[in-house]
């Protein structure tokens, strides 16, 4: 590994926002700043890339950096029909507007997108290496919970309902603490994170209907650094992480000593570098 690694705050080039087209025609928003090897970074069920903006000075002096836009959030059209395979295929379009191979960074939902982009090899051979921040891949049936957040939303339009549905999701489905939701409300995202709680809904359907398979797991061939928070604590994003470490052959796990589900807002230089040693190491 690196020893050091050194960051600028200040991005060399300004911020461009370009759109690519999905398989199935959907238009998804890219971000992309700074030089360097592409890093794509794909965000979590809530909010849109908007929330990784803090990040991005922090790659852009190593990397040409880019966030999208999930479909259905941001810039992002949502589409017609929706799938996690629409959201894998989303991934490897993103992935193939880019020059040269390119790195890709998920968290959350996004891991999983992520994840099931690089095993599409038929859209895409580009992804060199992948970091995965617990993704959620085993016994996610939370349809329950889906069900009573929109009744939430529907029986009461107001802005505080739909604030309610999201702490719902947060507390009973990625299990972070209440200090943690906290610090949330306080970012500047938290007001598009309530905006796009009804997409997050089809989302947790979509996630109740996939299944690990370790065969085609262990067919993965691209390096690939999987982080975790030691007090995430949720079981299903432990197992998952730990599955992954027990199936893919090309693996490195970082534990984020006293973190969460979100470490890159609390330890942003720690989590920066972290990411940037493991993509540079040759």
């Amino acid at each position: 590994m690196l020893a050091a690694t050194s960051f600028s705050q200040t991005a060399e080039t300004p911020a461009q926002v370009s759109f690519v087209r999905s398989k199935d025609g959907t238009r998804i928003a890219v971000e992309c700043m700074g030089k360097g090897p592409s890093l794509l970074i794909v965000h979590g069920g809530t909010g849109d890339r908007s929330r990784w903006q803090p990040l991005l000075p922090l790659f852009a002096s190593h990397f040409t950096v880019c966030a999208m836009d999930r479909r259905g959030h941001g810039e992002s059209e949502a589409g017609s029909n929706y799938s996690l395979r629409n959201e894998s295929e989303d991934v490897a379009a993103a992935v193939n507007s880019r020059a040269g191979p390119v790195f890709v960074l998920g968290h959350s939902i996004g891991g999983l997108c992520a994840l099931e982009a690089a095993l599409l090899t038929s859209l895409t051979g580009k992804i060199s290496k992948l970091v995965l921040y617990e993704p959620p891949l085993q016994d996610l049936d939370h349809t329950a919970v889906a069900d009573r957040m929109e009744r939430m939303i529907h029986a009461d339009v107001l802005q505080s309902a739909r604030e309610q549905a999201l702490v719902t999701f947060l507390r009973e489905i990625v299990m972070i603490s209440p200090d943690e939701i906290a610090a949330m409300k306080r970012q500047a995202a938290w007001p598009s994170r309530v905006a796009g709680i009804d997409i997050q809904i089809r989302e947790i359907r979509a996630l109740s209907k996939y299944r690990f398979e370790a065969k085609r797991m262990r067919g993965l061939k691209v390096s690939t650094l999987l982080l975790t928070g030691s007090k995430t604590a949720s079981p299903q994003l432990k197992e998952a992480t730990n599955s992954l470490m027990d199936t893919l052959p090309r693996r490195t796990l970082v534990v984020f000593e006293g973190q969460e589900h979100n470490a890159m807002d609390k330890i942003p230089q720690q989590f920066a570098e972290t990411v940037t040693n493991f993509l540079r190491d040759h």
